[in-house]
């Protein structure tokens, strides 16, 4: 019976730390979930509450007068047709979801020039 009653405290605080790394664990996991979404917040075309957010797109298949290629900032929610001047002639654009590496989204040319 002492042997049980000695071993019950190392029993106790091992459940306890195992129990406090789990916790800790998971909020940061949240936390860095969170914050990813942040960054990606504008990602979401639309809040739940239906106000709109302002995007950049990135015109795929264009250059402007520097090199880079056109970008474009909306409201419009994905999969609405844009028309945008391409070397002075309309161009028509279609806004997507697809995140690129530089922080904007594409749109996709429906007209090829």
């Amino acid at each position: 019976m002492s042997l049980l009653t000695d071993a019950l405290p190392g029993l106790l605080s091992a459940i306890g730390a195992a129990g406090v790394i789990a916790f800790a664990s998971a909020a940061r996991r949240r936390l860095s979930s969170s914050r990813l979404q942040a960054a990606q917040g504008a990602s979401i075309g639309a809040t739940l509450d239906g106000t709109r957010m302002l995007r950049r797109y990135t015109l795929l298949r264009t250059v402007g007068p520097d090199g880079a290629p056109d970008q474009y900032e909306t409201t419009w929610p994905t999969g609405t047709v844009i028309t945008h001047r391409v070397d002075g002639r309309p161009q028509r654009f279609e806004l997507t979801d697809v995140p690129l590496g530089d922080g904007t989204f594409a749109a996709e040319p429906l007209d090829y020039l």
